[in-house]
């Protein structure tokens, strides 16, 4: 996977809207902004599996052996730990996330508190987790074309 200097945090909205990450307070000196754009390939599976006023969309630091910190909800629904900004679920398959005052670091996408699964976006041609990765000198704001991708 290439690897880039970026950073994220997702919002998907109507269409090919825009959401935007309302959390202005700065996570540190070098912080980073990015836009990432995409399209859920099994959308209606997804939007199946959405519980209305909880699920929503969160970026959550990559763990490298694949182990993540968990919380479950009501009826066993899964939460990764994160304590980035949380953004609505997409309305249809296409999403445009964005996050201001982002830390350098890899970072996955998660669908939290999704009914029967693990939410992580993946890629729709590999099935592996799609890994947004900021470096530390990479030139903000970015934008960055995730392509086609699945929920699991």
């Amino acid at each position: 996977m290439n690897k880039f200097a970026i950073l994220l945090v997702a919002t998907a909205l109507c269409g090919p809207c825009f959401a935007q990450d309302t959390n202005k307070t700065q996570v540190g000196s070098n912080t980073k902004a990015v836009t990432i754009t995409g399209t859920i390939k099994n959308f209606d599976e997804f939007n199946a599996a959405v519980v209305p006023g909880t699920t929503y969309i969160q970026l959550v630091p990559f763990s490298a052996d694949g182990r993540y910190a968990v919380t479950y909800g009501a009826g066993g629904l899964i939460r990764y730990d994160s304590d980035l900004p949380k953004f609505p679920v997409p309305k249809n398959a296409v999403f445009s996330f964005f996050v201001s005052n982002i830390s350098p670091g890899k970072y996955v996408i998660a669908a939290q508190y999704l009914q029967g699964g693990h939410g992580v976006l993946k890629t729709a041609s590999a099935q592996t987790s799609f890994i947004v990765d900021i470096s530390a000198d990479a030139k903000s704001p970015m934008t960055i074309n995730a392509g086609e991708m699945r929920i699991h």
